[in-house]
């Protein structure tokens, strides 16, 4: 299990579910529409997150597709961010069947003999393959309501590195990075040592050459552990405009918090301008100062700007 984990990694018991389960509706959402998690037949290894009544949805559903922390094969680990960007008409999907509620942010040993499963990279372009067809499949409830030019790939932790990796896939628009980076060198300890991690890691340095997008990055401060690997790459990626932005909370971020806390503000922000064209959202990232850079609970860069 890779050791930057933001809660436990799903039983190999319950990672394969033969059977979707039904809709369950998400409450403390913020945006126009009401929305539900669920799992579908034709996806049993994912959950999706969507408007609860998509006829009443206006304009196209953009895609999110999602890699949770710790790689954690448990698609319900996130649905309190990932609910609330539904919530603002988007379709999202995280990797793993619904689950039951890992620790968070910290893992948790597993049963006795029975070994951890993560997900695998190939899980969000599998995400993304899924809604792409369903769109295009007449009987779907997505036929036609699915926007296949607006996809992003995004990632909390080991799922922040899963999302650098897809990011090279040309079909994507946007990634977001949270609370990760590439680990070089080890992690880093709260005694000021670092350890190596354990299990594969999904990104290195090359992926971070092949982006292609606009990329933003969401961290907790300096004690967050996927502090350094997320300034490293702030230096190290060329070409495409990255975001970078810290608010000291830490690793486990604020995900848990309704609407995904300060950092679900800013994430449905992104969202919001990089895939629907807002122009309110985009001030939170754009302007001299930015929206965002007024903030004094933020520390902000930009790189490659336009």
């Amino acid at each position: 299990m890779i050791a930057l984990a933001a809660g436990t990694v799903l039983l190999s018991g319950l990672a394969h579910v033969a059977e979707a389960q039904g809709a369950e509706s998400l409450s403390g959402t913020s945006g126009r529409y009401a929305a539900v998690m669920e799992m579908d037949a034709s996806l049993v290894d994912h959950t999706i997150y969507r408007p609860a009544d998509l006829s009443k949805v206006q304009g196209k559903l953009p895609i999110v597709s999602f890699g949770n922390g710790g790689c954690i094969n448990i698609g319900s680990a996130f649905k309190t961010l990932l609910g609330e960007v539904a919530s603002y008409g988007y379709l999202a999907i995280a990797t793993g069947p619904i689950g039951p509620e890992p620790a968070f942010p910290g893992p948790r040993p597993p049963a006795a003999g029975v070994p951890f499963e993560q997900s695998k990279t190939e899980s969000l372009v599998k995400a993304i393959d899924w809604a792409i067809a369903e769109n295009a499949r007449k009987g779907s409830p997505y036929y036609g309501r699915i926007d296949t030019t607006k996809i992003a790939v995004a990632g909390q932790s080991c799922g922040g590195l899963q999302a650098i990796a897809v990011g090279a896939d040309p079909r994507v628009t946007t990634v977001m990075v949270l609370n990760s980076g590439i680990i070089r060198g080890g992690i880093p300890t709260p005694d000021g040592g670092t350890r190596q991690p354990a299990g594969y890691l999904p990104a290195s340095d090359a992926d971070l050459l092949k982006l292609h997008t606009p990329m933003l990055y969401l961290i907790g401060g300096e004690k967050d552990q996927a502090h350094q690997g997320a300034e490293g790459d702030f230096e190290a990626i060329q070409k495409v405009p990255v975001f970078n932005a810290n608010t000291p909370v830490g690793h486990g971020g604020t995900w848990r918090q309704p609407g995904g806390g300060a950092m679900g503000k800013v994430a449905i922000d992104w969202l919001n301008w990089r895939l629907k064209g807002d122009a309110e959202a985009a001030k939170t990232f754009n302007g001299d100062p930015c929206g965002l850079c007024k903030d004094t609970a933020w520390t902000v860069k930009r790189k490659s700007w336009k």
